[in-house]
């Protein structure tokens, strides 16, 4: 289908939507993808790998300038879409990781589509299928549609408006849904900055991921990359919970990277 096609769909679809929410029948989606995890071996060449790769999960460069100007008259909306991310995250007991994807995969969408003006439900609608995209990839067990919908929102949307604007952000994310995101570095971070190269307690890692899921919401945050608020996260975190043993020299290769011109 093409994109017009499938804008012109998702916007049919407000005359099915009015401020009490409708609410009918739906049929879950099954789609298989690999989970995410911290399983796989995470060398210095697979860091530096992700690294170089990592620009490509981002929202586009003049994103938070348009947001803090007020080009983007989002920044409202992108809060409210944010809390509800997270508010049903911990309903449903998501893990950190969820929300930051459901989290990157909104900003990456808001930063190359422009929302029609004055359709407040067409927001929500976009975080719920961000959340529930994220939930595919990151959760084992994902809830119907309509049973995501958690809290007191203004809008219930039936299964196939959201399946409609899962297909608009996947395509407009070019199918790029397995996100580099700051929790994809903590383990090696937290590594690095203990002991011999010890490996992070589960407590350490989770203080991490909360962390990062817990402040990465305010858009000061996109102005760094991922690796960066990773490393920031696990010497804070590390900080807190544990003695710091820091060596510039297994850094080395990692920040000669991203001291590389075009890498901000």
């Amino acid at each position: 289908m093409a994109e017009e096609n499938l804008e012109l769909s998702l916007l049919c679809t407000e005359s099915n939507v009015d401020d009490e929410g409708m609410i009918v029948d739906e049929t879950p989606i099954e789609i298989s993808i690999p989970q995410m995890g911290f399983s796989q071996s995470e060398s210095e060449e697979i860091i530096m790998e992700m690294v170089e790769k990592e620009k490509q999960h981002l929202p586009s460069d003049d994103y938070i300038k348009r947001l803090r100007s007020g080009d983007l008259d989002l920044n409202v909306g992108r809060r409210d879409a944010l809390n509800w991310i997270w508010k049903a995250c911990e309903v449903h007991q998501f893990g950190p990781l969820c929300f930051c994807l459901a989290m990157n995969y909104l900003d990456r969408f808001l930063s190359v589509h422009d929302l029609p003006s004055g359709k407040g439900w067409i927001l929500q609608l976009l975080a719920v299928a961000c959340l529930s995209l994220a939930a595919k990839i990151e959760e084992t067990e994902v809830p119907m549609l309509i049973d995501l919908q958690v809290g007191d929102p203004q809008f219930v949307f039936e299964a196939k408006s959201v399946q409609r604007m899962e297909l608009l952000v996947l395509n407009r994310l070019k199918w790029r849904l397995r996100a580099i995101t700051p929790c994809s570095y903590i383990r090696y971070f937290l590594r690095k900055m203990s002991k011999c190269d010890q490996e992070p307690s589960n407590t350490l890692i989770s203080r991490s991921l909360q962390v990062i899921a817990s402040t990465t919401k305010g858009i000061d945050f996109l102005e760094f990359r991922p690796s960066e608020v990773a490393a920031a996260v696990a010497l804070s975190v590390s900080g807190e919970l544990q003695r710091v043993h820091f060596d510039n020299s297994s850094f080395s290769p990692l920040f000669s990277l991203l001291q590389k011109p075009g890498f901000h």
